[in-house]
């Protein structure tokens, strides 16, 4: 290269970045405003979900295939939500915890460690006497 040359592609290339910064930042704000799209999306998509699910568990006992008959003379299914969503009472049969689930939902921590409990017989009865 000359002395003559160098400056010119110094130059050049100055003005080339000078001229391409504008599109360089519009890239740029579109792709940041994309992600912010996106995440508020998930989130969206997210509530929906626990919406959904909430809904699932209002209306789960009234479902054909509920796991016990809720309008057995008798018996009594109470909503509890926490930990697990509903205990039935039958005098018949027994004591049943149900979980429901929507979606690809799985146990929490403690709804596993709670169904280990009962699975392995520990549920006992107390009284409690207020006087």
């Amino acid at each position: 290269m000359d002395d003559f040359t160098f400056p010119i592609a110094v130059v050049a290339a100055l003005l080339a970045a000078l001229l391409l910064m504008p599109i360089i930042k519009w890239l740029a704000w579109k792709l940041f405003h994309f992600d912010q799209k996106v995440e508020r999306i998930i989130s969206q998509t997210k509530s929906s979900e626990v919406r959904l699910g909430k809904t699932a568990e209002t209306l789960a006992p009234l479902l054909e295939n509920f796991p016990v008959d809720v309008r057995k003379a008798g018996t009594s299914t109470v909503f509890i939500g926490q930990p697990v969503d509903f205990i039935h009472f039958d005098p018949d049969i027994g004591i049943t915890f149900i979980e429901v689930k929507s979606g690809n939902s799985k146990l929490s921590l403690s709804q596993r460690k709670l169904k280990e409990l009962i699975d392995n017989g520990q549920v006992e009865w107390v009284q409690f006497q207020v006087r």
